[in-house]
């Protein structure tokens, strides 16, 4: 008896062990099922999409751009209030309010905000003279599991039917919303639910590309141009293939762009990639077909990418900063000389204009000045100053100048030397000169003011010209002092500007510092247009006073007309044929005088007629002046000044180009 109660314990015990083991076994399945790699979007959307956009962790881009200091301020802004004072209709600005509300509400779901916790893709498709439009979500393991255990199906409502149907193995639900009368499918495919608003989509196709029953978008040599060249852990891919698109639509593009030389299909595929960080960045990259380009752009497009050495030039204090190492000016000249063909007028006046500077300076561009000029140009921005014009203009105010100098490599200095001193030789000013730190700057002294004394200057192999000369002592520092360069910057380190790459273009933005700057221009140009608003003001108050004047003037004239054609009806009426011949001759002469009165009145209603229309005509122009600026001045405070505040929160930016073999690359870079 103790025996079998021992026996049925470790039985019980063995079956409870291997009840265990199996529930252990199913779990650790579960858990390796559910972090099995996500089958790629690729693989069930076609091939040769229109447009295709990627995004993984959509929830939290969004909340991260909705939650900083830019979407704030970009939130402040009051839309349909903008909406109204530009002019748009109540439909127009009702219907923008039912998007921002319904928007918001696709968003607040719930099972929205789940379904796009991880990833989405969207693509669209030319089917015939129609369209196809596939979205696809990664579902979480949450969101498997709700659907695993029938959950979402419970969700639906009343007000939804769901029809459902089998194929090749796959269920496709049909989804039609009664209220809204819109129907949508989607059909599940291991962690993917792929959407299409119907009839817009047939998911038939979405199944038959996973079945491998057709190619997929992977096998797409276009978007695989543009896969290999993104960023490999990005978080975003977009892809536009140009290419696809309608005759029509193609046909318009390059009715605008034929007169430039090319046409869209020297362009064919667009793509963008993003990959965040603490430096964020964005990929855009073009495809190029010389086939279709001029020789010109093609050598344009085979000019070699070149090691930056400007930023020694540049002050640590610069807040815009641009070089590129591409520029002929030669080819740029014939390619501007050509296309000036195409408007006579235009190309005779500066044909004129450029014949008088090549007299008065005693020299010929073509020959003289563009051989000088290498193929490397750029600058840089340090300030914008608010300079006092009272003593010029005899009025108070300010006006903005901005402090920034230009460089451009030089290949023959001495010749440069000797056509610059033939150029300043014939200016109106007394050319000055100044030694500093070995360096010899040349430079004119204006009457505007310190900071305005424009000048130029050689350092190594670049002729600088700038603003002041305080500018040109400033990048001769930095040239012989990298601390005080550029270079020193971290923003430059973080973005990889000077680590020996080979680039085409560099673009640097301190963003902040161009905000406050732009700010502080805002704020003069709106007081500049509130005067201009004030003046409007006083002009039609002026205005107003004349016009009563005149209309005044039109009564008392039209009285006097009035009298002086019942005075010449009377003496014509009047019988003379008793009259002597004194009495005849003097009713004649009353006669021709009263005439001539008439007429000099009748003359001086038409003029006072034509001022009163001329006047009024003024009256709505400057009504009309005095409206625009004030909208204008409202655009900035309630739109432009919001964007520019919430840009404050960006303290860097970076754009550089490469060119490579059939394709143009472009990065943004966002600290």
């Amino acid at each position: 008896m103790q025996m079998q109660k021992h026996f049925s314990g470790s039985h019980m015990k063995n079956k409870m062990g291997w009840v265990f083991s199996v529930l252990l076994a199913l779990a650790l399945g579960f858990w390796i099922w559910s972090q099995r790699p996500g089958l790629p979007v690729e693989r069930v959307f076609p091939p040769q999409p229109l447009v295709f956009a990627r995004l993984a962790h959509v929830q939290e881009h969004i909340n991260q751009a909705v939650n900083s200091d830019f979407g704030k301020n970009l939130a402040a802004i009051d839309l349909p209030d903008v909406l109204n004072r530009n002019g748009f209709s109540p439909k127009d600005i009702g219907d923008f309010k039912r998007w921002q509300k319904n928007l918001a509400g696709v968003w607040e779901n719930p099972l929205v905000k789940r379904l796009l916790d991880k990833e989405a893709a969207a693509a669209i498709y030319r089917n015939g003279q129609s369209y196809q439009v596939f979205l696809a979500v990664r579902l979480t393991l949450s969101t498997r599991i709700a659907e695993l255990l029938g959950q979402l199906s419970h969700q639906w409502g009343d007000g939804v039917s769901v029809n459902h149907q089998k194929y090749h193995g796959r269920v496709i639900n049909h989804v039609f919303f009664k209220k809204q009368r819109l129907g949508l499918a989607y059909v599940r495919i291991r962690d993917l639910v792929v959407i299409a608003p119907e009839p817009l989509g047939h998911l038939e196709v979405v199944v038959d590309t996973y079945q491998h029953k057709q190619e997929s978008l992977g096998q797409d040599p276009a978007f695989n141009f543009v896969r290999r060249n993104a960023y490999p852990s990005g978080d975003g891919l977009a892809f536009v293939n140009l290419n696809l698109f309608s005759d029509w639509w193609r046909f318009e593009v390059d009715s605008r762009l034929t007169p430039l030389g090319y046409q869209m299909a020297a362009f064919p595929v667009y793509g963008l990639s993003y990959m965040p960080g603490v430096v964020s960045k964005y990929k855009m990259i073009l495809g190029l077909d010389e086939k279709y380009m001029p020789s010109s752009m093609r050598e344009v497009f085979a000019c070699p990418a070149l090691i930056n050495d400007t930023l020694k030039l540049v002050p640590v204090n610069a807040i815009w900063y641009n070089w590129g190492g591409c520029y002929n000016f030669e080819q740029s000249w014939a390619a501007t000389k050509q296309r000036l063909q195409n408007d006579p007028p235009l190309a005779q006046g500066l044909d004129h204009l450029k014949q008088r500077l090549e007299n008065h300076f005693h020299i010929n561009i073509k020959k003289d000045v563009l051989p000088i000029l290498g193929h490397e140009i750029g600058g840089y921005l340090t300030d914008i100053d608010m300079k006092d014009i009272s003593h010029l203009s005899g009025q108070q105010g300010t006006f903005p100048v901005p402090r920034f100098l230009v460089f451009v490599k030089i290949q023959d200095r001495l010749a440069a030397e000797r056509l610059l001193d033939k150029l300043t030789q014939e200016a109106p000013m007394s050319l000055q000169s100044e030694e500093y730190n070995h360096v010899n700057i040349h430079y004119f002294s204006l009457p505007l003011g310190a900071n305005i004394d424009p000048g130029y200057g050689f350092l190594g192999d670049y002729l600088l010209v700038a603003t002041s000369r305080q500018l040109l002592k400033i990048s001769i520092d930095a040239y012989y002092n990298s601390l005080r360069s550029l270079v020193s910057d971290d923003a430059v380190g973080q973005f990889n500007l000077a680590g020996g790459e080979k680039f085409h273009s560099v673009t640097l933005m301190k963003t902040a510092e161009l905000s406050r700057r732009a700010q502080d221009f805002l704020g003069w140009v709106d007081r500049y247009l509130s005067d201009r608003v004030s003046m409007a003001a006083a002009y039609k108050q002026d205005w107003d006073n004349k016009k009563r004047e005149l209309d005044e003037a039109i009564a008392d004239k039209s009285a006097e007309l009035v009298l002086a054609q019942k005075k010449l009806t009377q003496l014509k009426s009047t019988s003379l044929s008793n009259a002597g011949t004194q009495d005849q001759e003097w009713v004649n002469g009353a006669i021709v005088n009263l005439s001539r009165e008439e007429k000099s009145i009748r003359s001086d209603i038409v003029d006072y007629t034509q001022q009163k229309v001329e006047l009024s005509r003024l009256l709505e122009n400057n009504a009309s002046g005095a409206q625009s600026n004030k909208l204008t001045m409202y655009n900035m405070e309630n739109v432009v000044s919001p964007v520019l505040k919430g840009l404050e929160s960006i303290d860097a930016q970076a754009v550089t180009v490469r060119i490579g073999d059939k394709i143009l690359e472009t990065e943004f870079q966002v600290k």
